[in-house]
């Protein structure tokens, strides 16, 4: 099995208002199975103990993502008076919806959205120091330095293209000439070309231009620990960086980079810390969406009980800024009057955003094992006013599956599918996954073959007819499934876990499969301008 899939790049891009409505965390919430990146059934164990290669499955629903996810984020970045306003999360943490939860373009921001979307409660420390920036005379505050965000850039070179020097190291030199891939040097250097080698997939080449970027700010390479200003601007950028080292499963440098913004709790990146330059305004500098990546992002790096507390507290945080509002005062505590229309929108916002802190800790709780805590936190999403029922129970299925509680799974998967109208793919995914949970491969491909044709695009179900061939005893079949889905749609069918398994499928097939995973190489040089290292070292034999 392969470590779990970081989050999509619509989850970290855009802006940060309202993140999503409660038809949004229908999907959402199906990281809960993602995350898992498989239904771990004995069936694999028992491949492990052969010795033959294990194969990965996706077995969960794959968000549709917007064409441009980060359009909305890249236009605002271009303002400076920048304050964003939409989905700060690459789903889980996707879709954007027509309500609050959407971009909302710059124009048609106002004080009171602007006020709504960067409250936050800062811890006492921060607090006081606050109060005390604000009380002394302009210019004569000295905070200590322990209460200074000062972050720079740890990657002494820029990244290199890593599929080029795969193709070069296997196929040679000749070969990897031939490759054309956008780098940081191809594009304007500023946010549109920065937003050019996102939707290109060139995340490594993103990652170098906004070394480039935050240089501006004095944040570059070798300024870690040095004194500096920050805006909504640069911390975007600092949120775009972390995300696309995330994306690139760059976790360690990702966390190193981001060790200096610990949980965004010290006063510099609070508006009421730069008088001079926000006057009265307050709240938070940074997006919400970056709080909960900061969070998030232990998890990736193998400690998700620390991820697990930051998560906690972050919920704590946002159901006393929920009581805050239901008593009359701001999300801060703050007895200013809010207009009823105004505390109606605040309490939709927060409690939107106090889901999907609730879906990032079932994904933590998954990965500890602590199933008692993930299906809690789903029973309690689906008691929310207009919850999506359908969905949730969908993914409290899933995770009954992964406990071996195929009778729990099948009265949820029923309860579901009666919600929806009519039943649709995930209908049919559910069945697929409590057939194979019976060890009924054959009836599973049925299902999956019947949602394939719902979906024809879909790479998730065609990774599972594959997996489900290969386990009804159909090795060559299943190859040919895999081989199809790349040939018919090699742009968006050159997933992480289908190459996976393909390789591991021609292992299984013949010891010369290096040829066909050679093959595999090229098409990746020809379609995808990036891919992480794990992939590249499974292809030429590494």
């Amino acid at each position: 099995m392969t470590e779990p899939k970081p989050p999509s790049l619509t989850q970290y891009f855009g802006s940060d208002d309202n993140e999503k409505t409660q038809s949004d965390a229908a999907n959402e919430i199906l990281e809960t199975a993602k995350q898992m990146e498989s239904l771990k059934l004995e069936r694999d164990e028992v491949v492990n103990e052969k010795k033959e290669p294990a194969v990965c499955r996706i077995f969960a629903e794959t968000p549709v993502e917007p064409k441009d996810p980060t359009a909305a984020f890249f236009d605002l970045l271009g303002n400076d008076n920048l304050k964003t306003t939409g989905s700060g999360v690459i789903t889980p943490l996707g879709l954007a919806s027509k309500t609050d939860e959407t971009y909302i373009p710059r124009v048609t921001s106002s004080a009171e959205t602007d006020r709504r979307r960067d409250a936050w409660i800062p811890i006492e420390r921060t607090r006081q120091a606050l109060i005390a920036n604000a009380t002394t005379p302009a210019g004569t505050y000295i905070p200590d330095p322990d209460l200074l965000t000062t972050p720079g850039v740890l990657l002494e070179e820029d990244l290199g293209d890593a599929i080029g020097e795969a193709v070069s190291i296997s196929l040679g030199e000749a070969e990897a000439a031939q490759r054309r891939s956008l780098g940081a040097n191809d594009v304007t250097q500023d946010e549109r070309g920065l937003r050019e080698l996102v939707q290109a997939g060139a995340y490594r080449a993103a990652i170098n231009l906004t070394a480039r970027l935050l240089s501006i700010y004095g944040q570059g390479r070798g300024r870690a620990g040095h004194i500096t200003k920050h805006s909504p601007h640069s911390l975007q950028l600092w949120f775009t960086r972390i995300a696309l080292l995330v994306k690139s499963k760059a976790f360690n440098i990702a966390q190193a980079e981001a060790e200096p913004f610990g949980q965004l709790e010290k006063p510099d990146v609070f508006y009421q810390f730069y008088p001079d330059m926000y006057g009265a305004r307050t709240g938070s500098i940074a997006s919400f969406s970056f709080r909960l990546l900061l969070a998030e992002l232990p998890m990736h790096c193998g400690k998700p009980k620390e991820s697990l507390t930051k998560l906690f507290s972050m919920l704590a945080t946002i159901k006393k800024m929920l009581s805050n509002l239901r008593q009359g005062l701001c999300e801060d505590g703050n007895p200013m009057e809010l207009a009823e229309s105004d505390r109606t929108d605040s309490l939709r916002l927060w409690s939107g955003r106090e889901a999907r802190v609730m879906h990032s800790i079932i994904n933590c709780a998954i990965s500890l094992k602590d199933y008692e805590l993930a299906m809690e936190l789903l029973g309690q999403l689906c008691e929310r006013d207009g919850a999506p029922k359908h969905a949730l129970l969908s993914a409290l299925g899933r995770l009954h599956l992964q406990l071996g509680n195929i009778s729990g799974a099948e009265v949820c998967f029923n309860e579901a599918a009666q919600l929806a109208s009519p039943p649709g793919v995930r209908e049919l995914v559910d069945r697929g996954l409590l057939a194979i949970a019976q060890n009924d491969f054959d009836e599973a491909y049925i299902y999956f073959q019947q949602a394939s044709n719902m979906e024809p695009s879909n790479i998730m179900i065609l990774n599972n007819m594959g997996v489900c061939l290969l386990y009804g005893g159909h090795l060559k079949e299943a190859i040919a499934v895999l081989e199809l889905a790349i040939s018919s749609n090699p742009v968006h069918a050159l997933h992480e876990s289908l190459i996976l398994n393909l390789c591991s499928l021609y292992d299984m097939e013949s010891s010369k499969g290096i040829m066909k995973k050679f093959g595999l190489l090229r098409q990746l040089s020809k379609y995808s301008a990036d891919a992480p290292t794990a992939i590249l070292e499974k292809l030429y034999g590494r």
